[in-house]
């Protein structure tokens, strides 16, 4: 782990990085320009967990009866609110609220792009490494279950599927990718698809 960890480290946005200046990919409504903001702004923690024979990464089920989302798979994370102290923090505080993986057991990596979300959120993602052993206590009022994939099989490109969806009235291009029964797609697999450009795969 400590070779990964210096790898992605090496390959990510620096941590005390002004976070302004960072780049955002993702979605952008008909006729906005390089200056688009969406309103809201979210953290969200790409947690990697050391195991045997390779390491994995932890994803989320959202629960049903959210507005938002319902049922589709993402990273622990949310919304910045009034107690945290930037994007960074939030992603920290909401993915202890979520599966109950507390600060101490999360060593931050790095940051990656920003992602605009059709959703008008601007997502910033923090990958970290969660020590083990893992144990997981989930928010049944927000996430309906957790499961884990291979990193490997998530930084394999080939993996990734592209496809046209429709939004007022425009095409957009979205990532997809299977996991057992579990569709991973959207915003959670383009921030993946970021991974695998910063590390050059």
């Amino acid at each position: 782990m400590k070779e990964l960890a210096a790898r992605l480290t090496h390959a990510l946005h620096p941590l005390a990085c002004d976070h302004l200046c960072l780049p955002a990919r993702g979605y952008r409504p008909p006729g906005s320009d390089s200056s688009f903001m969406p309103a809201r702004s979210a953290g969200v923690l790409l947690p990697i967990i050391g195991r045997e024979p390779g390491p994995s990464v932890l994803f989320t089920v959202r629960a049903m009866h959210l507005d938002s989302h319902p049922g589709e798979v993402s990273f622990p994370g949310g919304s910045l609110e009034e107690c945290d102290c930037d994007l960074v923090d939030a992603s920290i505080r909401e993915t202890y609220e979520e599966v109950g993986i507390a600060r101490e057991s999360i060593t931050l990596l790095g940051l990656l792009d920003y992602f605009d979300t059709i959703s008008g959120y601007r997502v910033l993602p923090v990958v970290a490494i969660i020590a083990t052993p893992v144990s997981l206590v989930l928010d049944q009022s927000e996430v309906a279950g957790s499961f884990e994939v291979p990193l490997a099989f998530l930084l394999d490109r080939s993996n990734y599927e592209l496809r046209q969806v429709e939004r007022d009235g425009q095409q957009h291009q979205i990532y997809i990718l299977q996991w057992q029964q579990h569709a991973i797609w959207g915003a959670t697999a383009s921030i993946l698809v970021d991974l695998i450009d910063k590390l050059d795969l």
